[in-house]
């Protein structure tokens, strides 16, 4: 392992850094979306960064460059995406995951450093100590984010779309305590 992981502040070079992991990522298929990367910055800046139980981190190798950022928070009823799944699940499945979630909103490795254990690392560190009862995220059904998260533990909770006609993802969600 050439790289470390360290807390990820939302301003600084390291900041950037893990934009353009994002952005890079990103501009893949099936999301071939080059411009995320100012969505993620803003969200990071001035939305998700301010929530209750934020953490974020980089991948770093020896000469300072990004390979890869994660971020979430906790996740509590009156946040978009949160009522969103809520909406979709039966009361007893929304409680049992969203009664008391970790949130993880976002992973990116950069795409050539993919395979070498960078996104697990990241996860693991997100969740290390963390005092929610679930971890819960979404992925596109059409990525293969999915085999990273089933392999750590994470199971699939709903298949849904968040916009009418949009692309479908899994909700996925891993007990942790």
């Amino acid at each position: 392992m050439t790289w470390k992981i360290l807390p990820l502040q939302t301003s600084g070079p390291l900041f950037e850094g893990a934009i353009r992991v994002y952005a890079d990522a990103f501009a893949q298929p099936p999301y071939s979306d080059p411009d995320r990367g100012r969505e993620v910055r803003s969200r990071m800046r001035d939305v998700h960064g301010k929530r209750q139980g934020f953490q974020a981190f980089a991948a770093v190798e020896e000469d300072g460059s990004v390979v890869g950022m994660i971020y979430g928070y906790h996740g509590v009823r009156g946040q978009w995406w949160h009522d969103m799944v809520s909406r979709k699940l039966d009361r007893p499945l929304a409680e049992k995951w969203l009664g008391d979630p970790c949130e993880l909103v976002e992973v990116a490795v950069l795409p050539a450093r993919q395979g070498e254990g960078i996104g697990a690392a990241l996860i693991d560190c997100l969740l290390h100590g963390r005092s929610e009862a679930t971890c819960v995220l979404s992925t596109r059904t059409d990525s293969g984010a999915h085999h990273l998260y089933r392999r750590l533990g994470f199971e699939e909770i709903i298949e849904m779309s968040f916009a009418t006609g949009g692309a479908m993802f899994y909700v996925m969600g891993k007990e942790l305590r």
